[in-house]
């Protein structure tokens, strides 16, 4: 009996398909039978909610949906955990018979947990698909569980003037295509610092390269909680942006901070550059404007070696500009933005970053000196990486040689 996997939060071992049919380029009314998870409905660990199964195909085909493992934490109905195991339907084209809710309750452990739920459509193979609620409790972050001294973007832990003890650090991961193997493995997607007071991260780390680009953006943009950080931290920007501040005569978008471009060659990565944490309000001028048109200068500078980027997010200590969100919660406002990237001259030395010399690197920042309109272009940010080390007391790139870092030429990057 064959069983073909499916994931709605994918986990750091394995990357599985999310949509089960007997033809996947046909769907909907009178196609093949398919069910696959709805990638916007993520899973908080601090609150009660469902996942949402989606069901199309064929009318009238009967299916039958069983949670096999994780009933102490789901079920098919509101009343418990473990309250109805097994479910029934037929594919149709309402609403109610296209979508099946999956109810879970808060993980008050310290370990994430799996549920499994096998769905068969009649006269099929069944299929399994695993739901993975996240915790947050666990305690593991990048640098607990020694992923920074592997991975060059990663910034020192800590700051050298702001409390650290509101910060939670969060990797996410997705598949990212080996050329050489000719499949996808596990790979990070990127890093944040999010900030527990300011509903927004301090700084999200990632590498580029042109396996995580591709093209396209989801016709709705699916932004969603993080599902590795309580909810209660998080601005609720699924609802809509943020509300305007009469303090201010112009408005704010939810400004990404690694840009959903930048992670366009596979669903599962884009997606998850729509977690609330990923985002800012950013003036909207700025973020449609010079902002953008930096994110895709960085774009351009990839290469075979590995470009390594920090996009960071700065509130000016004693400020208090805030706006809201769509629930009513405050959302202090950035005071600035800042990026900060380095990579290898030539691009192709086929070396790890930690193992060039200083003559091999250069790096450049820059620094947006407030989020409002008419902030210049972006060859007029530009400045040393350890210029912004001291404007924000984050320490960048710090297996990178000091020398590389005070570099501020920007003839070499096309600026």
């Amino acid at each position: 009996m064959a069983l073909v996997k499916g994931v709605v939060m994918m986990t750091l071992t394995a990357f599985l398909t999310t949509a089960c049919g007997d033809d996947k380029n046909e769907g909907g009314a009178g196609g093949a039978n398919s069910v696959e998870w709805d990638m916007e409905k993520t899973i908080k660990p601090d609150s009660e909610g469902a996942a949402v199964l989606e069901v199309t195909g064929r009318e009238g085909t009967g299916w039958t949906a069983e949670i096999t493992s994780g009933e102490e934490w789901v079920s098919f109905n509101r009343s418990a955990p473990g309250g109805q195991t097994v479910k029934t339907g037929e594919v149709g084209t309402s609403l109610a018979a296209r979508t099946q809710y999956v109810y879970y309750w808060p993980n008050n452990t310290r370990n994430d947990r799996t549920a499994t739920i096998r769905f068969t459509f009649a006269g099929q193979e069944p299929v399994e698909l695993e739901m993975v609620q996240f915790s947050t409790n666990s305690g593991q972050n990048v640098y607990t569980a020694g992923w920074n001294r592997a991975w060059p973007e990663i910034p020192a832990e800590g700051n050298k003037s702001l409390d650290a003890g509101n910060f939670i650090y969060v990797t996410h991961f997705g598949p990212v295509y080996n050329e050489a193997a000719g499949k996808n493995f596990t790979g990070r997607n990127f890093t944040l610092c999010f900030d527990k007071t300011k509903r927004g991260s301090w700084w999200v780390a990632y590498p580029m390269h042109k396996t995580y680009l591709g093209s396209g953006r989801p016709s709705k943009d699916p932004w969603a909680f993080d599902p590795k950080i309580a909810s209660s931290f998080q601005a609720d920007l699924a609802r809509g942006g943020y509300n305007r501040s009469p303090a201010f005569s112009y408005s704010f978008d939810r400004g990404h901070q690694i840009p959903n471009a930048d992670r366009n060659a596979n669903t599962t990565m884009q997606y998850q550059t729509f977690y609330n944490s990923n985002a800012t309000p950013q003036a909207s001028s700025l973020n449609q404007g010079p902002w953008v048109q930096l994110e895709g200068k960085i774009r351009d500078w990839k290469c075979s070696d590995t470009l390594y980027v920090v996009t960071g997010a700065y509130w000016r200590p004693g400020s208090t500009a805030s706006t809201t969100d769509k629930a009513g919660q405050n959302c202090p406002l950035p005071t600035s933005y800042f990026k900060v990237v380095v990579r290898t001259k030539s691009g192709a030395t086929g070396k790890r970053l930690q193992d060039c010399a200083p003559s091999e690197l250069k790096s450049l920042g820059f620094w947006v000196p407030e989020n409002a309109p008419n902030q210049g272009q972006p060859r007029s940010w530009a400045t040393s990486v350890k210029e912004i080390e001291d404007k924000t007391g984050f320490t960048f790139f710090p297996d990178v040689p000091a020398e590389v870092k005070t570099m501020t030429e920007t003839a070499s990057w096309g600026l």
